[in-house]
Formats: C-alpha cells, structure tokens, sequence
C-alpha cells in the first residue's frame, strides 16, 4: 500500500501573519532613506476631460517643496510613457493599438484619479498641501465606463488613435473543430457573458522608494512586487 504523506488534503498553517500582527512587518513607508523626500500626485476629479489649464507657481513657491512637475516636464525630459506589459497581435496578425501612456497626463485625462502633476516637498504633508494648491481647471466630455459600451457605436472614444475602443480581437483555439463541434451538436445554446473586472488589492497601495548613488551612477529601488525583473526592464526603457 502506498504511503501517504499527512501533508496531503491538510490546511497549511500561515507563517506570515506573526510579524503582523506583532508591528514588526516592514512596508515600502518603513524605509527611509538619507535626505529623502515625498512625492504628492494631483489627479483627475472626473473620468474623461480636457486639461484647460494647469497652474503650479502658488505651489512652486511654498516653503519645502523642491519641484513641480507636470505632463509636459516629463514630455521635454526625453522619459518615455509607460508600457504595456503584454504586447499581442490581434487575430489578423495587426499589432495592437498601444496608445501612449504618459505618466502624467498633458492635454486630456481618460480616468477618474489620472494624474497631472507631482509634487517633490521635503515632508510628506507639504507634499499634500502643495498638491492641494495647484490649479487645475478642465472641460468634461463624454464619458464611456463599461466594456460593452465603449464598443457601441458612436461610442466617445478614449483615445483617438485607436477606433471603436478596440485594442486588439484575439483569439486562441481550434477554430475549425470548434465550428464542426458546433455543426454536429444536436443541440445549441447561446449566451452572452460579461466578465468583471479583476482587481488585486494588496494590503499597501502602489508604493515605492528610491535612492541615487552618484558614486557608482546606479539607481536602488524599493518596491513591493512580483516581478522584479520585469519591473526593472521595463523602468530601464523607460528612463533610457
């Protein structure tokens, strides 16, 4: 007969939740790091609209902020936009529609919470408060908020270079014995199913840290992730 180990079918005890719940977790904001300083985004109050005006100079002048940057900054700075991690080509073998996506917005935001401007303070409640004073002054349009939608006709469109909200119309699978399956049944059912979104949450927002060695001209980043190598690839297209 053969043995099996007690392990199979029994709930593995957590081994984690200790330095939790003890206070002894470490969390990107447990590191601090010399002369740091603190980064405020100002983002988007509504989900689609046209950036009128953005003024940051009562912020730029407030005591213990460093720097202002805006869409533009980063434009002019050489940076490129952020990417998209899975890069695929639709059924008729046409790339997908990618379209830029800076990391702060210039002339039109697309999503309630889409940033325009950082704020680089001293502390992190300077930080806020600077955020807090820039000026941002927008025009609404159309909104589109659910996939189905987004696809109807004379939909408002996200992204202008991209037609129909469609980025790419991919398949995988045997199309061929799918339709002779479907032939052949004897009988057919048909349905339609919209799949929600999915949305990890993890127990700290999207943080991180980073510090600069001018002596050996590298970069050291903190950061909770899954995919440090990834992260790095992309970041180092990125900033070139």
């Amino acid at each position: 007969m053969t043995h099996i180990p007690k392990s199979f079918g029994q709930s593995v005890l957590r081994k984690e939740d200790k330095r939790f719940i003890t206070g002894q977790g470490r969390y990107t904001d447990d590191v601090h790091l010399p002369r740091q300083t603190f980064a405020a985004f100002v983002r988007s109050p509504v989900a689609h609209a046209k950036v009128v005006a953005l003024q940051t100079d009562e912020a730029q002048a407030m005591p213990g902020v460093l720097a202002v940057y805006t869409g533009a900054d980063l434009a002019n700075s050489g940076l490129g936009t952020l990417q998209c991690g899975w890069m695929i080509h639709s059924k008729d073998g046409s790339p997908m529609r990618a379209a830029e996506h800076p990391a702060l917005a210039i002339d039109t935001v697309r999503y309630v919470g889409d940033p325009v401007a950082v704020v680089i303070a001293e502390t992190k409640s300077i930080a806020r408060q600077a955020a807090e004073a820039v000026l941002l002054d927008y025009e609404e349009l159309e909104v589109v908020a659910d996939v189905v939608g987004a696809g109807a006709e004379n939909a408002p469109l996200v992204h202008a270079d991209v037609p129909g909200n469609v980025v790419f119309d991919w398949e995988i699978g045997n199309r061929d014995g799918v339709e002779a399956a479907f032939s052949q049944a004897a009988h057919v059912t048909e349905m339609e199913l919209i799949n929600n979104r999915l949305v990890p949450n993890a127990m700290e927002p999207r943080a991180v840290n980073a510090i600069y060695d001018p002596a050996k001209d590298h970069y050291t980043l903190y950061v909770a992730c899954q995919n440090p190598h990834g992260l790095r690839m992309t970041l180092a297209a990125i900033i070139g």
